[in-house]
């Protein structure tokens, strides 16, 4: 299996530095180191059972839109969407809604995991159509329990949801499966994800006629769609995404601007970063972007770290006189 990680921060072999750890806990959430570690349990797993022919791509963001897809797996059977979860404890995961153990009942639980899952695929599938291309299977949004200590209790649950112990399981699905998409067509979406271009132009030039048995060009022998029948279907997303000047100059992929507006996903109901909410602050600290900043952080941050600095070197003074002594 071939792994394609995106995660921001970490160096050339995948790891945080003590700097890099806290300015992600700092940006991401106090749990995201956390986050990290079941994923990278995940992975390790699959890429031992799944051999050649499947993609992941790690903490891929989609365009500009600032939306951080944890894991996206594409290979033969199918493209998936999962999110590994590093919660402990007792949840349930009935229809859409996701609950935490109270008492001797269930309660709604702060963050949605199912409906975040749900968002993210659609969101996922949604970039990919934008390029003017058709994906022949939908998207399958997954939520898997990182931690052994997580136990869910699933009542017809509107995503797949799994245990460790279920995971096996899955994976022997996807080896024993039968293949949708060919390795064209992976190697296609994988490319799509990583570097999204624009809707492809296939009207004929207007100085030129056009032939009246015109080839299909490969793309659309490849999907078996054409942009006739896409604005048949989808009078909205038939106009052109892209303005008339790209095809006069080279196009930048960084200015992907992907916007979920016009799509079934909204894109104000999908959290710009899955993670844990942050604590609000105060408004007068965020009424003026990079107002106060102090090498990109704020001073709340910066007293952070000094706090945590100080205890490392408190740390290293106590075991140092224990050795000497």
């Amino acid at each position: 299996m071939k792994i394609i990680d995106k995660t921001p921060l970490v160096d050339e072999n995948g790891k945080l530095s003590l700097t890099q750890r806290i300015q992600g806990m700092l940006q991401y959430g106090f749990n995201w180191p956390r986050e990290l570690e079941a994923q990278g349990a995940i992975i390790k797993f699959f890429d031992r059972q799944l051999e050649k022919g499947y993609i992941l791509i790690r903490n891929m963001t989609l365009g500009q839109s600032g939306i951080i897809i944890p894991m996206i797996l594409l290979g033969p059977t199918g493209i998936y969407v999962i999110e590994v979860s590093h919660l402990r404890g007792r949840y349930e995961a009935r229809g859409d809604t996701w609950n935490v153990e109270s008492g001797d009942q269930y309660k709604a639980a702060p963050v949605n995991l199912i409906q975040r899952t749900m968002r993210m695929a659609r969101a996922l599938q949604a970039f990919i159509e934008r390029q003017g291309v058709r994906i022949p299977v939908t998207i399958d949004p997954i939520l898997i329990a990182g931690d052994p200590g997580l136990h869910i209790e699933s009542v017809r649950p509107a995503i797949k949801v799994m245990m460790i112990d279920g995971i096996k399981a899955f994976v022997n699905g996807l080896v024993n499966g039968s293949p949708i998409l060919s390795s064209i067509q992976v190697n296609d979406f994988t490319e799509r994800i990583l570097e999204p271009r624009p809707k492809l132009d296939m009207s004929a030039p207007a100085a030129a006629p056009e032939p009246e048995a015109e080839p299909k060009a490969a793309w659309e022998e490849m999907y078996g769609w054409s942009e006739q029948q896409q604005g048949q279907s989808e009078p909205a997303r038939s106009q052109a995404t892209f303005d008339a000047s790209e095809e006069v100059q080279p196009y930048n992929p960084s200015g992907f601007d992907f916007s979920m507006a016009e799509q079934e996903a909204q894109a104000d109901d999908i959290p710009p970063v899955p993670r844990d909410p942050e604590p609000v602050r105060s408004p007068s600290k965020s009424s003026k972007p990079g107002q106060g900043l102090i090498l990109g952080m704020t001073p709340a941050q910066i007293a952070v770290l000094a706090g945590l600095a100080l205890a490392l070197f408190c740390l290293l003074a106590i075991f140092a006189y224990i050795v000497l002594s």
